[in-house]
């Protein structure tokens, strides 16, 4: 359940990057929750995914933070409010070793469709903020906006390969078990990089 919503009607540079940065406030709950809800489905590669992507979009949330003070002077206000809730209620009090195979598997494809949802909301809001910016004279911050747009689409497009192979397969077990070494290696790897730099 997320309750967080994204204010479109804004205009002004202050709202648009503190919508901006609520929007990743969000995105690190997400990540962060649905890391333990692939973890505790045993999907190891889906929760390094997310793993990747919450200290990936951390440092980018950092940066943004950062650029908005060197170039506006002034800190981004604090307007995050609402909630974001990826774990099932009746998971909280089960074992996962109690998980037979066909909740994993709808469990999965939930979980897909509700990231794949959160990013194309993004991408979208992003695109409004950048053309905002622009249409006001903001030139520079709506290169930089133009900059997070281009990250979330090469994570949808990363997730959308990731999605036609689990819908081509219909949720196969077997595939998506079979998958999850080469993915968390993948995504350990990336964050080895994103560590880097941190």
């Amino acid at each position: 359940m997320i309750t967080f919503k994204s204010k479109t009607d804004v205009h002004s540079t202050e709202d648009i990057f503190a919508e901006i940065n609520a929007r990743m406030i969000a995105a690190l709950m997400f990540h962060s929750q649905m890391a333990d809800y692939f973890d505790f489905l045993g999907f190891r590669g889906y929760k390094r995914i997310h793993e990747y992507q919450y200290f990936d979009e951390g440092k980018e949330r950092r940066c943004l933070n950062r650029y908005y003070i060197n170039h506006h002077n002034q800190i981004i206000p604090d307007r995050y409010d609402g909630v974001v809730q990826m774990i099932p209620d009746g998971w909280k009090t089960a074992n996962r070793m109690s998980v037979g195979k066909s909740t994993k598997q709808k469990a999965v494809e939930d979980g897909f469709l509700q990231y794949r949802e959160w990013e194309s909301t993004t991408k979208e809001l992003y695109e409004k903020y950048a053309a905002e910016l622009r249409t006001g004279g903001m030139i520079a911050d709506a290169i930089y906006v133009d900059e997070l747009v281009e990250d979330v689409d090469k994570e949808l497009k990363c997730l959308e390969r990731i999605m036609v192979d689990l819908i081509s397969t219909g949720y196969d077990m077997t595939y998506i078990v079979e998958s999850q070494k080469d993915i968390h290696d993948k995504y350990r790897d990336k964050l080895k990089e994103v560590e880097k730099y941190a």
